[in-house]
């Protein structure tokens, strides 16, 4: 079972709690300066759970602006990336050159190798995701196209990782019974897409990429089709699948998903199949629910399946 850490200025005397939360703030993430607008009734607590690579921090409190300089970065032994959001409140970033109004849900990525200053005067109720470097630098050819720039949060892939992000909560990491490693490639893989820049993709994971794809297409006829599944046949593990569809600019799911429409098309536009109805070229395509299929292939054509038949025969 994963490790929930807690740290609360409420176990403290008020007179601490500045202090306390300055000393929280260096041990579970990197040695910073923080400033409270207020000290009379200030209060933060954090909440971290650690994961294979990653770990997601969520943080409350009373409004303050934190910042790392040249010295403390110095001083420190610990380097990271991390992505910081607030879903709720906008504050201010100023990393790498960039001074910017954060928008609620939009995430800034930040090297703690660079100095930055933050501002959350509006009130502090931060979700950041510390990541290694050479973990960041697995996903991004060059984070430094990335950091301190807002990645839009409303749509595409930004509001896809924007989701994923704000499924992060430590508590609710505790118990959740998935793979780290299956949460940690989501994120990355969202993160580079969101981000506007394609992982690296080494010539190896281009081979697996079309072996993967290979079997996608034998077997996108079963429902119930998984990714593990796909790994397994290709005799490598379920984050290496995962890095391969990322190396393209995609995913698994997004993958499967395309292949199903274009094999539905393919039947639609096939005279020899004109006979079949819609629901049953979806069920041979995968699909076993029929709106599902409509929904799908309405996304990938503008019309739905039906539409498209009648369009095309004419």
């Amino acid at each position: 079972m994963r490790k929930l850490v807690v740290r609360s200025t409420d176990e403290v005397a008020p007179e601490q709690r500045v202090r306390y939360w300055r000393d929280s703030v260096h041990e579970a993430v990197v040695e910073m300066d923080l400033l409270p607008s207020m000290r009379s009734d200030f209060h933060s607590e954090i909440e971290l759970c650690p994961l294979s690579n990653i770990v997601p921090h969520q943080a409350r409190g009373s409004p303050q602006k934190i910042s790392r300089n040249r010295f403390e970065i110095a001083r420190g032994d610990k380097n990271a990336y991390y992505l910081i959001s607030q879903s709720r409140i906008a504050w201010r970033s100023c990393h790498a050159g960039h001074d910017r109004l954060i928008k609620p849900g939009e995430s800034v990525l930040i090297d703690s190798r660079i100095p930055y200053s933050f501002a959350f005067d509006g009130g502090f109720d931060d979700l950041s995701v510390e990541l290694p470097v050479q973990w960041v630098e697995r996903w991004l050819p060059d984070p430094h196209q990335v950091i301190g720039r807002p990645i839009e949060a409303t749509e595409g892939w930004g509001l896809a990782l924007r989701g994923v992000k704000e499924a992060l909560v430590p508590r609710d990491l505790v118990e959740l019974g998935v793979p780290d490693e299956l949460i940690e490639d989501q994120l990355g893989a969202l993160l580079a897409l969101a981000s506007g820049l394609r992982p690296v993709a080494p010539q190896a994971d281009c081979e697996l990429y079309a072996r993967c794809l290979s079997v996608i297409r034998s077997r996108m006829s079963r429902p119930g089709l998984v990714a593990s599944e796909v790994a397994q046949a290709c005799s490598v593990s379920l984050r290496t699948v995962h890095r391969a569809f990322a190396g393209q600019g995609g995913t698994f799911a997004g993958m499967l998903v395309k292949v199903r429409v274009d094999e539905a098309t393919r039947m639609l536009l096939d005279q020899r199949f004109r006979d079949l109805t819609i629901a049953e070229i979806g069920r041979r395509c995968g699909f076993l629910d029929p709106s599902h299929f409509a929904r799908q292939f309405r996304r990938h054509h503008k019309s739905g399946p039906r539409e498209f038949r009648k369009i095309s025969s004419k």
